[in-house]
């Protein structure tokens, strides 16, 4: 009896008690994972942002700077621009690999278009500057040429100039831009389901 006894109070874990101890542990383990996993997301999809806002205020800072071009067509940079639609559809084009058309500082290049246009898509067109998530990413630039109307209309220039030059305040906002030239970069991030605009005044000229 006493041998019994003392074989009783020695002996170990139950099956059933490593069952529950295990089971306990391994979900630990997955809510432990699945926090990992997210995090790792989480850094993976800012980083992605980030990246695309450096992009973008590239693409604006280079159009800004950049007011006139050498072309035998046109000599203004947003003026072409407005004319020709920059669109990189590579992660359309893209499965995987890195393309690249182009060096960022292409020495193959005509004029300042070119130029520029060779180093975006150099920047655009390759996975170690921002990746692919999906088929339906884009990357888009336009420039819009907003043309003024308000010089058409009869009486309304002298009207408003007479206001002004008697130190009053006219009845409506006196414009001075005859054309003005916008900006428009669009990002669509996340598969497309992430998008990224960025709005900006490039250029314009003033009445003469």
């Amino acid at each position: 009896m006493i041998k019994n006894t003392m074989r009783k109070k020695i002996s170990g874990l139950s099956l059933l008690e490593a069952l529950i101890s295990t089971a306990i542990v391994g979900i630990g383990f997955v809510a432990i994972m699945q926090m990992t996993n997210y995090s790792i997301q989480s850094i993976y999809t800012s980083g992605e942002r980030t990246k695309a806002n450096y992009l973008t205020n590239v693409i604006a800072e280079d159009v800004i700077g950049q007011q006139q071009v050498n072309t035998p067509t046109n000599n203004n940079f947003s003026n072409l621009l407005s004319q020709n639609e920059f669109n990189s559809d590579f992660c359309k084009s893209n499965t995987g690999g890195t393309n690249n058309n182009g060096e960022i500082y292409s020495s193959n290049a005509n004029n300042n278009y070119e130029i520029k246009t060779n180093k975006w898509n150099a920047l655009l067109n390759n996975k170690d500057y921002l990746n692919c998530a999906g088929r339906n990413e884009t990357r888009n630039f336009r420039v819009f040429k907003v043309i003024s109307r308000w010089s058409q209309v009869d009486g309304l220039i002298n009207s408003r100039q007479t206001d002004i030059d008697n130190n009053g305040s006219p009845d409506e906002p006196y414009v001075m831009d005859e054309v003005m030239y916008i900006g428009r970069i669009q990002f669509n991030l996340n598969n497309g389901k992430k998008r990224k605009f960025l709005y900006f005044q490039s250029d314009f000229e003033l009445k003469q």
